[in-house]
């Protein structure tokens, strides 16, 4: 069968996007085996040569593909088999690990809130000390507000302005009476 560079180049692109029949690839394999290979189609020609070879290739070996299948599978089984330990041994010692951390979290903080609570023994020497305590708080605020004190003169400032308003407001009722008074004097 002969095909033109055309054809080859049709049937390249289906091979190689991985669309071509068997048929399809013997005959590309037999188009590239003999010696009428187009030019700029040569580099190709190596790629199929060794294909061809490899499907021709026997194995020289009885039920070779057999065995092979069986050795594969006994070896998947036996990794299987292995990782089991591997990942049960790990996953205990972390469960381990977790479980003495928590426990000792536990402990440690027990003991600092048991310290904590104990103290004083005398109630009554607990209460004359919160009572220091609060008036230790107590003069401190005392002493962060008394600055805050003079902002009640900030009013006191503003009452003698109404006056000045009051005062402005008559000034004003004064200028009418001028304004008038310098009018009826024109009209004389």
């Amino acid at each position: 069968m002969h095909m033109d560079t055309r054809q080859i180049k049709t049937l390249l692109e289906k091979y190689f996007e991985g669309q071509s029949t068997l048929q399809e690839e013997q005959a590309l394999s037999d188009y590239f085996s003999g010696e009428t290979t187009v030019p700029e189609l040569r580099s190709y020609r190596q790629q199929f040569v060794l294909l061809k070879a490899l499907r021709e290739q026997d194995p020289g070996i009885p039920d070779f593909e057999d065995r092979l299948t069986r050795m594969i599978d006994s070896q998947q089984e036996e990794k299987q088999y292995s990782m089991r330990p591997r990942s049960f041994y790990r996953l205990a010692v972390a469960a381990s690990i977790a479980i003495l951390i928590g426990i000792s979290g536990y402990l440690i903080m027990n003991n600092l809130w048991r310290r904590e609570r104990d103290t004083f023994q005398d109630s009554r020497l607990a209460y004359a000390e919160a009572q220091k305590t609060l008036l230790y708080v107590s003069q401190k605020m005392n002493q962060g507000i008394k600055p805050l004190s003079a902002v009640s003169k900030i009013n006191s400032g503003t009452e003698s302005l109404k006056n000045l308003k009051k005062l402005n407001t008559s000034m004003d009722m004064l200028n009418m009476v001028s304004i008038i008074n310098n009018s009826s004097n024109l009209k004389k």
